[in-house]
């Protein structure tokens, strides 16, 4: 059986590990956010050069 000071520091191990997923899922997300602000704004620039090429 682990002793109260082993319990926390366990504890804290596993928080910090849990911190960490946290973290690298929030980086994660960010890094996929400004994927898609790349793609659309080659959208819009692909969008602006064909409107150049074939004027309606």
């Amino acid at each position: 059986m682990l002793s109260p000071l082993e319990a926390l520091r366990k504890l804290r191990e596993k928080m910090a590990l849990d911190r960490r997923k946290l973290v690298d899922q929030q980086e994660s997300i960010q890094n996929v956010q400004a994927e898609i602000e790349a793609i659309d704004k080659a959208i819009v620039d692909e969008e602006a050069m064909q409107s150049r090429v074939d004027p309606d």
